[in-house]
């Protein structure tokens, strides 16, 4: 293999490490911002419940988040596919 070759396969592995930290931590943020709240509220109203509803949205915006990175989901894509269903009924 050409010197080339290794800094390219080089580079495509530290992308690769950088998207699996990115990953990472967005999730572990996402859940431990989530529980803090979570647990505070609960600390505050004296109840037990609401750091379980805090859970799961923290789970979903980890999700989102995870999708967001990797691409398979973009923000504000079903605004723009709506818009285009829209023009293209207004013109026939």
């Amino acid at each position: 293999m050409r010197k080339r070759d290794n800094k390219k396969a080089n580079k495509e592995i530290l992308q690769a490490l950088s998207l699996i930290l990115q990953i990472g931590l967005a999730i572990l943020v996402c859940m431990a911002m989530s529980l803090g709240i979570g647990y505070y509220l609960d600390r505050l109203f004296n109840t037990r419940f609401i750091i379980l509803i805090f859970m799961v949205i923290g789970f979903l915006a980890s999700i989102r988040s995870m999708l967001v990175l990797t691409g398979k989901y973009k923000p504000g894509e079903m605004k723009k596919d709506k818009n285009k269903e829209d023009n293209s009924d207004k013109n026939e």
